[in-house]
């Protein structure tokens, strides 16, 4: 679909309940001077009319209704493969909570297409409300911790980032793939309801022998947190360290994985307990988020993709199952 020497590109938007967060997107976008670009709004089952009044304000999307909240791998998958199926020569992930300048595409798709080893390019991630302040520029995921590290995150920009290069960790806030990428390594991994899926995503682009690229002149603001509450033990907590235990054992040898395991049993059992207690407000909150990390690691053996249902077992058992102390021996 290139025209005039513009590479087509698709955005995908996954939306879920964040009508003004989405509309500032949008809004955004329309100003994009990327002569090539289309936008695709996937609605995660919001419920709410928020989807049906951007489709009323921003007619020239196109709009995909998901018939479940299907998480962020499988919601945006199914923009991905629409766009992929119309032909698009890049896909871009941008979370309903990013803003973008007028000319942020532009160097992104020129040092991508000087390039045929490049999968995917990430770029200077700003935060909205300290647009100065950076959320990441790039990073790596550290293999021995099974942890992404962020690169200038809470630092101010003061051009220490400012030099093209490659790198390990593409955010799914504002990440841009080639269409080959998707015809080697395929769409993002489902095995994840949030998070970790950027990680997993990065490491099969870099496995696959093609890199990852840092364009500093690509450049967005992200609201972070808009779709959920920080500190959610359900969402952040269990999801995120079954998540993590997912993606360890997926990529560590098998070796290494069970040394790993015993570690993160280890972390559970006496760094959690002090841990638990960041954002919490009350006793009862917790327990709950000393529960969500312990039920974890217990239901990891059984729980190898993580889906709406899980998380809403989850919940109900967080609500009804006795705090574990320091008896707490998970197998």
């Amino acid at each position: 679909m290139t025209t005039t020497g513009n590479p087509s590109v698709h955005v995908i938007i996954l939306h879920w309940r964040t009508y003004e967060t989405t509309r500032a997107c949008l809004l955004s976008l329309g100003k994009a001077t990327y002569p090539n670009l289309y936008t695709i709004v996937v609605d995660n089952n919001s419920g709410d009319g928020s989807a049906e009044r951007l489709q009323s304000e921003f007619p020239h999307a196109t709009y995909l209704f998901n018939e479940a909240n299907l998480g962020f791998s499988r919601g945006c998958n199914a923009g991905l493969r629409e766009a992929y199926g119309r032909g698009a020569d890049y896909l871009l992930l941008l979370n309903s909570d990013m803003q973008v300048e007028p000319g942020f595409l532009e160097p992104a798709v020129f040092e991508a297409e000087r390039r045929a080893d490049v999968g995917s390019v990430t770029g200077k991630i700003m935060a909205t409300e300290t647009p100065n302040i950076f959320w990441h520029a790039g990073g790596h995921v550290d293999s021995l911790r099974a942890q992404g590290i962020a690169r200038g995150k809470g630092e101010v920009d003061s051009g220490q980032y400012d030099r093209i290069e490659e790198t390990g960790w593409s955010s799914g806030a504002m990440s841009l793939v080639r269409r080959s990428t998707l015809d080697r390594v395929g769409f993002l991994p489902e095995e994840y309801f949030f998070g970790q899926e950027e990680w997993d995503f990065s490491t099969a682009i870099l496995r696959a022998g093609l890199k990852i690229l840092y364009v500093p002149a690509f450049k967005g603001y992200h609201h972070f947190g808009s779709s959920y509450r920080p500190n959610h033990p359900v969402l952040n907590t269990y999801g995120g360290y079954l998540n993590k235990m997912i993606y360890a054992e997926k990529y560590m040898p098998a070796w290494k994985w069970k040394l790993w395991r015993q570690a993160f049993r280890l972390h559970l059992k006496f760094k959690w307990p002090k841990l638990a207690r960041e954002g919490c407000q009350t006793e009862d909150d917790y327990r709950v988020s000393l529960r969500a990390g312990y039920m974890a690691f217990e239901d990891h053996a059984r729980i190898k993709r993580v889906g709406l249902a899980e998380l809403q077992d989850a919940a109900r058992r967080l609500r009804t199952t006795p705090t574990w102390g320091d008896s707490w021996q998970p197998k």
